[in-house]
């Protein structure tokens, strides 16, 4: 058995717009994600497979989908920040910056935001600015909750264990 075609005026049919709706898109007071009618269940589901596909190393699956994402719902923080991460993996640490940056102006006390923001730093070679957000991060999850903050422990230690040995005059060989 084959499914019905559909009728001319159906497939033809233009979707139904309320201008009131549309109005609202236009000056910003609803995002794309509730225009088309996506629930925050929907979001975030979409934004598990996301998830998923970074921890599987699919970065540009993965990209595409936190993209979309961002473009439906560009004022939450949790989004930007994943997007950011990939970005981080995918070795574009600009990218990634301007992500967390924005995913911070969102929730401040995002403190995955605030640790994934610090580790870009340092990729980029911006030590204090590193240490700073790394530190904000340690003092938004003082019980390392968190792997973000696990990792920014981890990295603050190494660091201060790296300045005590220069301070000490140890060094180390690269043969």
């Amino acid at each position: 058995m084959t499914a019905p075609e559909p009728s001319k005026n159906t497939a033809q049919r233009e979707p139904e717009v309320s201008p009131e709706m549309a109005a609202k898109l236009a000056s910003g007071q609803i995002t794309l994600a509730q225009f088309v009618g996506l629930s925050r269940e929907q979001l975030y589901a979409m934004a598990n497979i996301a998830y998923n596909l970074l921890n599987s190393g699919k970065l540009e699956d993965a990209r595409d989908i936190y993209r979309g994402l961002v473009a439906a719902d560009p004022f939450d923080s949790v989004f930007h920040c994943h997007l950011a991460a990939v970005y981080l993996r995918m070795g574009d640490a600009q990218a990634a910056l301007k992500e967390f940056n924005l995913a911070l102006r969102f929730n401040v006390a995002n403190v995955d935001a605030m640790a994934g923001r610090g580790e870009t730093h340092l990729q980029l070679g911006q030590l204090s600015e590193a240490v700073t957000d790394l530190r904000s991060a340690l003092e938004l999850d003082p019980k390392l909750s968190r792997a973000s903050t696990i990792r920014a422990r981890a990295i603050l230690l190494s660091l201060k264990d790296a300045m005590n040995k220069y301070k000490s005059g140890e060094t180390t060989s690269a043969s």
